[in-house]
């Protein structure tokens, strides 16, 4: 249970601020998934996008997965949007002990800052709200916010990066994690869009994690997309496989 906690609660966090890339116009999606990053793009004023999926994970002998991972995004005008994370349902089994039930929800907004033809500055600030079941989440407020900018490269490479903090629970205890991350994104077509990335975080006085992670998007008629991801872990002492991968789509409405 302590190392599905330990990962659990990383997956947790980065996954209510993950992104993908790239600008976004006025009737083209631009999923804030399935990367560990965030972009700086925010949703256009007056739209409205939707976005879920699946994940499985491994760490040691303990696995499991989530279903569900809504994400909510409202934009209120041209520098600001609402965030809404849903509450997913989640299986872990570990030693042989299955639990199950929902996951906390979370709440937020994104304000753009600076944005031009070298790239865009923005900030995330956010909270996750005791909302899911006890028995597989922590069941606490927890504020935090990122820092992050996206760097264009070329018309086709995007380097995304985040800094950012949280003020977690982890076993009913309260600690500072930081976190950063550096995303490099690439547009194979119009349609298409794959990155690779590093991630690494440090939960004060406990215990520090690392991911390399790839993936990417396809998108359908403009307003739909679908993504994949996975990574491993490097050096995080999960004594056996350390790894996720997992599925979603996006619809701007």
């Amino acid at each position: 249970m302590k190392r599905y906690m330990k990962i659990g609660l990383s997956l947790a966090i980065v996954l209510a601020c993950s992104s993908s890339l790239y600008s976004q116009d006025d009737g083209t999606v631009g999923p804030d998934r399935p990367s560990f990053s965030t972009g700086a793009h925010i949703v256009p004023a007056r739209r409205v996008q939707v976005e879920g999926g699946a994940s499985h994970r491994r760490f040691g002998d303990t696995s499991g997965f989530d279903v569900g991972e809504l994400l909510v995004r409202v934009g209120l005008w041209s520098r600001f949007e609402v965030r809404l994370g849903l509450p997913s349902y989640a299986e872990t089994e570990s030693g042989g002990v299955r639990l199950a039930g929902t996951t906390d929800s979370f709440i937020g907004g994104k304000i753009l800052l600076k944005s031009g033809d070298k790239g865009a500055v923005s900030v995330l600030g956010s909270a996750i709200l005791p909302t899911g079941a006890r028995r597989v989440d922590e069941h606490s407020f927890q504020p935090g916010g990122i820092l992050i900018s996206d760097v264009n490269i070329s018309k086709k490479i995007v380097v995304t990066t985040n800094v950012g903090y949280y003020r977690v629970s982890f076993q009913d205890e309260r600690h500072d994690l930081t976190f950063a991350v550096s995303t490099l994104n690439f547009a194979l077509t119009k349609n298409i869009n794959i990155y690779s990335e590093f991630y690494a975080q440090n939960l004060r006085h406990t215990w520090i994690h690392r991911y390399a992670a790839t993936g990417g998007s396809w998108t359908i008629r403009k307003r739909t997309a679908i993504d994949f991801s996975g990574g491993f872990g490097i050096g995080n002492h999960a004594h056996g496989p350390d790894y996720y991968y997992g599925i979603g789509i996006s619809r701007l409405f």
